[in-house]
């Protein structure tokens, strides 16, 4: 993502696999596999379940009510089970913790776009006031971030 000078970035937590950013009232999840191997289910739900207690401490702290995925570089492929697994477990928490806006940018890979897609086309992602969007520009997908703030 393209950074300038008068934005406010406040790296949260990095792993081998994705570094989540403060962004102003929004948290910027860059997807990456510095491991050089792919991610196991349990590192998978780890790093979801990092994200969900993050939003649900700092997020509620400083009002942050939307955030954004670049999938490009790397992004785990869930089964259907995980895919079940976020419905049931981190999306409600998600809502309830006043996530509003999820933006993804896809990285073209139509099976790991699909499980992304799947995921969040789920009838608890879709209730409430969560919107979730796909992107393949990041600029479009930071703007249409922003419209909640």
């Amino acid at each position: 993502m393209e950074h300038t000078n008068n934005i406010n970035i406040d790296i949260q937590f990095e792993t081998n696999f994705w570094t989540v950013n403060k962004i102003e009232n929004f948290y910027f999840i860059q997807w990456e596999n510095k491991a050089g191997r792919e991610m196991s289910d349990e590192e998978f739900k780890e790093h979801i379940l990092s994200l969900a207690k993050l939003i649900s401490t700092q997020g509620v702290a400083n009002n942050i009510n939307a955030f954004m995925v670049d999938t490009r570089l790397y992004h785990y492929t869930m089964n259907l089970d995980l895919q079940t697994w976020h419905d049931n477990e981190i999306i409600p928490g998600y809502i309830k913790n006043g996530i509003k806006r999820i933006a993804f940018i896809l990285s073209g890979n139509l099976i790991q776009d699909l499980s992304i897609e799947q995921t969040f086309d789920e009838e608890k992602a879709q209730s409430g006031p969560l919107e979730v969007k796909y992107f393949t520009d990041s600029r479009a997908a930071r703007q249409w971030v922003e419209k909640t703030l």
